[in-house]
């Protein structure tokens, strides 16, 4: 990996971004990231408003790097399954896959003053060695933050 690709934000990161999503993610998610309807949830329009939330970051870095399983509601679909754990990505990967995932397919939701997920995050959070069941907890309180924010 060159030096440049080091910054999570560099047009290098992005393309290394995309290449690991490509690779490892397109197959469930979709090339475009809607996913498949009540198969594979989208990341498309809905990963990138977690981010403003306090626990966002964590949540979307614990969900690949933990995995999740059960059930989950997402752009309006149900799905049920298990989104499996990628150990054998870097926390460069993570962080440039991520990043990717929410400049490129979250733009319009993302918060003016997002800054790129990096490997420091990733580092981390994969310390805390958390369950997919913890994962999903986590994002039952998201969701919960998301809706109370909707309310107001």
């Amino acid at each position: 990996m060159c030096l440049l690709s080091l910054a999570a934000g560099t047009p290098a990161a992005q393309a290394d971004g995309h290449n690991t999503f490509i690779s490892n993610c397109a197959v469930c998610h979709q090339p475009d990231g809607k996913g498949a309807p009540s198969v594979y949830p989208p990341l498309a329009d809905t990963v990138g408003k977690y981010v403003a939330l306090k626990d966002g970051r964590a949540y979307i870095v614990d969900v690949v790097s933990f995995g999740m399983g059960g059930k989950i509601d997402s752009g309006g679909d149900s799905f049920e399954g298990d989104m499996p754990p990628w150990p054998q990505l870097s926390d460069q990967e993570v962080a440039e896959v991520l990043t990717y995932v929410l400049t490129s397919f979250n733009a319009k939701v993302l918060p003016a003053d997002f800054k790129p997920i990096s490997p420091d995050e990733v580092k981390t959070e994969r310390a805390k060695q958390l369950t997919s069941a913890a994962v999903h907890t986590e994002r039952d309180a998201l969701m919960k933050q998301l809706g109370d924010k909707a309310a107001k």
